[in-house]
């Protein structure tokens, strides 16, 4: 009986870990036309900060609520996005982990920041099958350099790395939609 049970197991684990299909070129297509062709919007579920000693001790008091944890914490229904429209990126993200240096007084305890990126590159990564954006954004204001590293997957759900001059890195992972824009 065990080894029946270690043979299904076995099985089940090497069938979800067989391919998907290849995109076809109209998924190819409008992936690709992400932060190009088409101004967007990202709005985040879930906040995945870098485990540090310091943030799992936090963490450990149950301050982050019910179902959440050091490594995973439920952002839905909390402000946050992050837009792209022509040159401009914008971002209002809920920042949970370590600071390393503060800037001043007036510290935001998110991270914000609006303007033109610096390094801003969007390329189609053949291999994985998905639209990649890298940007490098200073927020004078703050004194902080945001290093951004966004995937967009064929179902629209996305990944989103933000590695900070002054803080832990944090991803946040979400979905993407077209910004409508009023002009």
């Amino acid at each position: 009986m065990k080894t029946l049970v270690q043979t299904v197991i076995i099985l089940l684990f090497m069938m979800s870990c067989s391919s998907t299909e290849p995109l076809t070129e109209a998924q190819k297509i409008d992936l690709q036309a992400w932060g190009t062709e088409r101004a967007f919007v990202i709005e985040s579920d879930w906040a995945k900060p870098m485990p540090t000693a310091a943030f799992n001790a936090v963490a450990s008091t149950g301050i982050l609520g019910l179902g959440n944890s050091a490594g995973s914490i439920d952002i839905l229904g909390n402000v946050n996005y992050f837009k792209m429209n022509g040159d401009t990126i914008t971002g209002y993200l809920p920042y949970y982990g370590e600071r390393h240096m503060t800037g001043g007084y007036n510290n935001k305890i998110a991270i914000e920041f609006n303007g033109i990126p610096r390094n801003k590159e969007i390329k189609w990564n053949e291999q994985k099958q998905r639209a990649e954006m890298r940007f490098s954004i200073y927020q004078k204001d703050d004194n902080e350099l945001y290093d951004i590293f966004i995937m967009v997957f064929s179902n629209k759900t996305t990944r989103m790395d933000v590695n900070s001059s002054e803080r832990s890195l944090i991803t946040y992972e979400g979905s993407i939609k077209t910004l409508i824009t009023q002009e």
